[in-house]
Parts: structure tokens; C-alpha cells; sequence
């Protein structure tokens, strides 16, 4: 009979977990899916558009599409993959779900990298851009940090 209980009692955790985990992969594609602006820090300017069109509740892969506000590649649309990642908040620790995509730009012959986090509905990333052509060995990477906004 206790033997029973305890099975009764673990299938009962395992249930509960599994629906928090189905709920919380749910809300990832609620939160994240959708356009959004890229705003350079330190800076009033707006960026490209990031359109993420869906993120894979089982595997975290996120997909969609990138727009550039300007120049030779202006409102052209690039490939943009990636993936989503996150796990149940700990005690006394902050909490967010951490992200990362990349875009090659082919007007270009540049790849685009953004790692960080999204949290209180942005989207905090350092980027890294590695361009084929350069006036210098020492410049064919550069980075920095931005912020994404979803357009409501």
C-alpha cells in the first residue's frame, strides 16, 4: 500500500512539472514571437526589425526573419536563426530567459551574432559582426550591445 501511495504521489509531481513545463514553453512563443525594434544603446536611433516567427517548444530553435532599417540592404528580408533557453527560477536569484540568433547579411558577406537575455518585455543582447572586408587585419570584428522592444 505505501509502495502505491508513493508511486501515486511521484506520478503526481511528475504531471505537475510536465504541465508547468508545457505552460512555460507556451508563454515563450506568446512572449517572444513578433516583431521587434532594435535600438542601439547609447543611441535614439532605431535599428532593423527582428521578426521572429516561431519558437520550437521542444527544442528551444527559434526562426524568423531580419530587416534593415537602411543602405543596400534596406527592407530586405534575412534568414535569422537561433535558439531559446530557460529554466525554473532559484531562490534568491534573478531570472530570465536567455537567447541567441544570427543573421548573415549576404548584401553584405557579414554575419551577425546577438547573445543575452530577454526580461521585463526586452530583448538585452551583445553583438558581435564579422565582416569579409576591411580596411585593417585588426576590424573585421566588431561589437557592442543593444536592446529590442516587441511592437505592440
Amino acid at each position: 500500500m505505501k509502495k502505491r501511495l508513493l508511486l501515486l504521489a511521484c506520478c503526481v509531481v511528475v504531471a505537475g512539472s510536465l504541465s508547468h513545463s508545457d505552460a512555460q514553453d507556451t508563454s515563450l512563443q506568446t512572449k517572444l514571437v513578433g516583431k521587434w525594434t532594435q535600438h542601439y544603446t547609447g543611441m535614439s536611433l532605431e535599428g532593423a526589425t527582428l521578426n521572429i516567427t516561431s519558437v520550437d517548444s521542444a527544442t528551444g530553435q527559434l526562426k524568423g526573419k531580419w530587416i534593415p532599417p537602411s543602405g543596400p540592404a534596406g527592407g530586405k528580408e534575412f534568414e535569422v536563426i537561433g535558439w531559446v533557453s530557460s529554466a525554473p527560477p532559484r531562490e534568491k536569484a534573478d531570472n530570465v530567459i536567455t537567447i541567441s540568433f544570427s543573421v548573415s547579411l549576404t548584401t553584405y558577406g557579414s554575419i551577425t551574432s546577438y547573445t543575452g537575455y530577454f526580461k521585463n518585455n526586452k530583448i538585452t543582447a551583445s553583438w558581435f559582426n564579422i565582416k569579409p572586408n576591411s580596411a585593417y587585419e585588426w576590424d573585421h570584428i566588431s561589437t557592442g550591445q543593444d536592446i529590442f522592444t516587441k511592437n505592440q
